[in-house]
């Protein structure tokens, strides 16, 4: 579906889902073990392609309305710089998704992941973009998808350097809960 620079208001509440699940799986991160290295390595891999595709959200604004990409200026927010280092951003492109001999001019001390940096600088901007959409857009959501977002606000306005982890109990049927 194409949208353009004035995207239909419908479809517009509807892309919110899908922009608070790229928040939500960003910046609320599962509880890692440094004992399981693959489970660690699994949960870090899922945080940086929804960071990857926050910060295309986050950074870029419409300059072709044939385009289908959907971008927090789409919903009236100003477009942001993430402010990571030059070499960190560089990681997000063929470091995490191609296999390249460029990989090799890693050492032990570049090679870990800039986890820290990079939710650091996606986490204020994933939380005055959910204010936004909190003051601005909350009468037009359901009232569960307008829960999830002040919700999802609330999480997001402990202090910026702070990574928030949860540790995820298992969901029984709902035929076996409470009983």
């Amino acid at each position: 579906m194409t949208l353009t620079a004035d995207m239909e208001d419908e479809l517009k509440v509807a892309m919110l889902h899908h922009v608070r699940y790229e928040i939500t799986h960003c910046l609320i991160i599962p509880a890692w073990r440094e004992d399981a290295p693959m489970l660690k390595e699994a949960i870090f891999l899922s945080f940086f392609v929804h960071a990857r595709n926050l910060i295309h959200f986050f950074e870029r604004e419409r300059k072709d309305p044939t385009q289908d990409d959907v971008y927090a200026s789409d919903y009236g927010f100003p477009r942001r710089d993430i402010s990571l280092a030059a070499d960190d951003r560089m990681r997000f492109g063929k470091d995490m998704m191609h296999i390249t001999s460029r990989r090799e001019r890693h050492t032990t001390i570049t090679k870990p992941w800039p986890i820290l940096q990079t939710y650091s600088a996606l986490k204020p901007v994933g939380y005055d973009f959910s204010q936004h959409i909190v003051r601005n857009f909350a009468p037009r959501l359901s009232v569960a998808e307008r829960g999830a977002w002040m919700e999802l606000s609330s999480l997001l306005s402990s202090p910026s350097a702070q990574l928030i982890c949860t540790k995820e109990e298992p969901k029984l049927p709902e035929t076996t809960r409470g009983k």
